[in-house]
């Protein structure tokens, strides 16, 4: 009972980051001015990384019990899940990590958070929500 009560909790939190990072991706250019800091974004990360760490671990279990009987849509999507929360846990953390870098809005830096942090979010949302899903319906074990 406490098993599942901590996964449906999860589950809402996962769903919720997922809406909180989408909306506030979108939004963003609507209310920032133009200055080097983000201020939602630097709060959000943190929360994000707790995310991130939470969607690695659930498909990890998830592709660990995915059996052998399985069909070939279930191991793929799982297999997918599991392989894309990798590639969003190393370009989440290289990114937020460079961000906490006191140059990194100079030059190339400010490029490279146009274009990999509109990716990286729009990976984590997708992930996040899928895997708060498959939580919430107990898919895994």
């Amino acid at each position: 009972m406490v098993i599942g009560i901590a996964r449906k909790l999860t589950s809402i939190f996962l769903a919720l980051m997922a809406a909180a990072v989408a909306l506030n991706l979108i939004l963003t250019p609507v209310y920032h001015d133009g200055s080097p800091g983000y201020p939602v974004w630097e709060v959000l990360n943190w929360f994000m990384a707790v995310t991130v760490f939470i969607v690695l671990v659930a498909s990890w279990l998830q592709r660990r019990a995915v059996g052998k009987d399985a069909s070939t849509f279930d191991r793929l999507r799982v297999s997918l899940t599991f392989y894309g929360a990798i590639a969003l846990t190393m370009l989440f953390f290289w990114e937020w990590l460079w961000t906490l870098n006191p140059d990194s809005e100079t030059g190339d830096a400010v490029t490279s958070h146009i274009i990999y942090f509109p990716i990286v979010n729009a990976l984590f949302s997708a992930l996040a929500l899928t895997t708060g899903r498959h939580l919430w319906s107990d898919e895994t074990q």
